[in-house]
């Protein structure tokens, strides 16, 4: 017998004993025990299936959305990289009135309007364009793996949530099933102490057996109740809602081989991509810090229509052309504050995608592991069950016919229930450990 078990039996009895001394002083038998009906009952609103939670899961998850704006803003950052070898090109339009001539004595027209277009083009950055592309670029990447990431993160939690509703379903039917072996027990244990062939103390452990079960009954209720809340909100919802049940929970082959899945992990799995192309974005980050130690050279035209005007606030009509540079000599040492920061950004980027490499590859054989484990697991529980099931209806049958004590029956009942609770531990925890994988390599399995 388990540790646990043999304490679990023990304080059964005692407590047994001290009822029945409670019972002998007052010369009351125990109260009989409500049926299950009278428990409170578990609200669910709403059935759902798996693919129909993961689907409101990712409409209404904040992560989600976030992800997704991210992947639209570096959208827009490639294109204002891809914008930077594109001439800049601006209106502009004037009207004056004035009495003031460019010289004294002349007449001049008391009016002057204008109206112009004026054209910008960077020639030469010193390889800043270049540098802000390739950043751009790496963002993107970067920010589409973020958001395949959370697609996967998002669904590993509805999954989640959604398992735990079955779970918790799982252990009120095996709470309710303890609760009426329980009754039976103690129906059998009235009918001998009546027949004379069982004691009070004997009647007194089988109540407490079914006060017991109710208690872990009423437990299991409020496990199913947070679980179906839970999940409500994660879809969307004001309400409780529980998963549907699909037509099997049994363990399924993986669709590539463990040491595919491990090369998919270090190679393709969204937490890479995302940490190889923000180490990149970095790169590009420190050749656009360094580019400012190179001259601008910039072009600009102008065109003007305008009227004719010798007001010292006109625009002449015309063109003009020009070409010319900016370069700061000293800037208090901004540039190099710009230079320094990006090359410390860019050292930890390289440092955490190497540790996301070694990171994504332990966490997929760990995975994998576990997996291959959770299977054994429930093959060992369901065996477990079918053993315990079939030594409860022996021990039950004895127990009826005098042969065996209410402690065997007892002991019984409690490996039973173990046993069961154990099924459904091995069963959720093998779905949930899938879930983990398929959410670390970024696609179904």
């Amino acid at each position: 017998m388990k540790p646990a078990l043999k304490l679990l039996v023990i304080g059964t009895i005692v407590v047994s004993a001290a009822l029945a001394t409670t019972a002998r002083a007052q010369g009351n038998s125990p109260p009989a025990s409500p049926p299950i009906d009278s428990l409170p009952s578990v609200r669910i609103d709403t059935l759902l299936d798996l693919d129909v939670v993961i689907q409101r899961a990712l409409a209404v998850s904040p992560a989600a959305a976030f992800a997704r704006e991210g992947l639209r803003t570096a959208q827009s950052e490639k294109r204002v990289a891809l914008g930077e070898y594109i001439p800049g090109l601006s209106a502009n339009s004037a009207a004056v009135s004035s009495d003031i001539a460019t010289s004294p004595g002349l007449s001049t027209t008391p009016n002057a309007y204008s109206a112009g277009l004026a054209a910008s083009l960077d020639v030469i950055t010193g390889g800043r364009r270049s540098a802000d592309r390739s950043r751009a670029a790496a963002d993107f990447v970067s920010a589409n793996a973020n958001n395949i990431a959370t697609r996967f993160a998002v669904t590993l939690a509805a999954q989640n949530a959604f398992y735990q509703t079955l779970r918790g379903s799982d252990l009120v039917d095996v709470a309710r099933q303890s609760v009426a072996q329980a009754q039976e027990g103690l129906r059998y244990a009235l009918d001998r102490v009546r027949a004379g062939t069982a004691t009070r103390s004997d009647q007194l452990r089988a109540q407490l057996q079914v006060t017991t079960g109710r208690l872990q009954l009423v437990a299991a209720m409020d496990t199913l109740q947070t679980a179906a809340y839970a999940l409500g909100r994660l879809v969307g919802s004001d309400g409780p809602v529980a998963g549907r049940r699909p037509s099997s929970l049994d363990p399924r082959v993986l669709a590539l081989a463990d040491s595919e899945i491990v090369r998919l992990a270090v190679n393709a799995s969204p937490a890479v991509i995302a940490a190889r192309s923000q180490e990149r974005a970095d790169i590009a980050s420190v050749s656009a810090a360094k580019s400012t130690y190179v001259p601008d050279i910039k072009l600009t035209g102008q065109y003007n229509w305008a009227n004719q005007s010798n007001l010292l606030e006109a625009i002449h009509p015309g063109w003009f052309l020009m070409l010319g540079t900016s370069y700061p000599l000293f800037n208090g040492f901004v540039r190099e504050d710009q230079v320094t920061r990006a090359e410390a950004t860019s050292d930890v980027s390289r440092v955490a995608s190497l540790d996301a490499v070694r990171q994504a590859r332990a966490e997929a054989a760990r995975l994998l592991t576990g997996l291959r484990l959770a299977v054994q697991n429930i093959t060992l529980a369901n065996e477990a069950v079918q053993s315990a099931q079939e030594d409860l209806r022996v021990q039950t049958e004895r127990y009826r016919a005098g042969i065996s004590t209410e402690l065997d029956q007892l002991t019984s009942q409690l490996a039973f229930t173990q046993a069961q609770l154990s099924l459904v531990a091995s069963r959720y925890n093998y779905q949930i450990t899938r879930a983990q994988l398929e959410a670390l390599v970024g696609r179904a399995l």
